[in-house]
């Protein structure tokens, strides 16, 4: 062999030894490349995950205070549910109230009304009582006088026979005026129950004419203690109905008085007086003592006389 073809044979030697190294190395190198990728695909995915996480949790939460901010909501709508319920409840009484106030007062007035009227007509009762038992005992005298006139002249007989019918005329017309009366009693006990034994009706009021005498304060207190007071005269029609029980030549205490102040005559109820009867020139308050208290008389005049003095008087009180 020459020397030329042993360099030759000497270089592809080398040549060959650099290509099994670098395929050797080439070799050594291939592995931690896939394990770099392996690696770097780890560090994405965990990444991902926590950007995963931390989008979860961002959207609990906006969830959350989504579910909170409705949950809210329906409290305060609820709340208001409640509070308006309340103040309909209140509303509600309240309107309930004045109504039934309302309702109160209308039927007070009604009942006053009704009330007035009764004691109207009570009065108008006894008035038309008071004017038939008048008029029968005025009828019956002028029917007798009548028949005794006629009986005295000897009339004739037509005469007789007309007098006989006016005689049962008079009869049935007693007993019409009798059946009226009877009638009117019961209208006037509709009105008012029984006064208590001793005491006079008229209208809705009982009257108590006393027997003895006494003076002007120790008859109030005798009222008093059967719970009336002394007479107290409202209208005409009552003061003809006490002059009417009271004999003649009897002075009976009526409950009005000036002795609070001179001239100013009162009520024993402390109403002033508007209406009066007072005999011609009184009140004239004479003598040292003055005259401070009234009465009535049988005809139904006013006197003013000392409150000392010992009189009858006459109690009043509801029936």
């Amino acid at each position: 062999m020459s020397e030329g073809e042993g360099a030759v044979g000497t270089y592809e030697e080398c040549d060959f030894n650099e290509g099994m190294e670098l395929e050797k190395r080439e070799r050594r190198k291939a592995p931690k490349g896939v394990l770099s990728l392996l690696t770097s695909s780890l560090e994405r995915a965990v990444v991902l995950l926590y950007v995963l996480l931390a989008l979860t949790f961002v959207i609990f939460m906006a969830l959350t205070i989504v579910n909170l901010q409705r949950v809210s909501a329906a409290w305060e709508a609820l709340e208001q549910a409640r509070m308006r319920s309340e103040n309909s409840h209140t509303t509600a009484w309240h309107n309930l109230s004045e109504v039934q106030h309302t309702l109160d007062k209308q039927l007070s007035g009604e009942l006053k009304a009704i009330h007035g009227q009764l004691l109207n007509v009570s009065q108008e009762v006894e008035n038309v009582r008071w004017q038939m038992m008048q008029c029968k005992a005025e009828c019956g005298r002028e029917l007798l006088d009548h028949l005794r006139i006629s009986e005295e002249r000897d009339a004739l007989e037509p005469v007789l026979r007309q007098l006989a019918e006016v005689k049962q005329e008079q009869s049935r017309a007693s007993t019409l005026l009798d059946a009226a009366l009877e009638e009117m009693r019961n209208l006037s006990e509709i009105f008012c129950t029984r006064c208590p034994a001793g005491w006079q009706q008229f209208a809705k009021t009982c009257y108590f004419f006393s027997t003895t005498t006494k003076h002007w304060l120790a008859a109030k207190d005798s009222c008093a203690d059967f719970n009336a007071h002394l007479a107290v005269v409202d209208t005409e029609q009552e003061n003809k109905f006490l002059a009417n029980h009271i004999m003649e030549n009897r002075v009976f205490w009526l409950g009005l008085t000036d002795t609070h102040k001179e001239g100013d005559w009162q009520w024993v109820d402390g109403r002033s007086l508007s209406l009066s009867f007072w005999n011609k020139g009184e009140p004239n308050n004479v003598g040292h003592q003055g005259e401070d208290c009234a009465t009535i008389f049988s005809n139904g005049r006013w006197n003013d006389i000392v409150c000392s003095d010992a009189k009858a008087w006459i109690c009043e009180r509801s029936c």
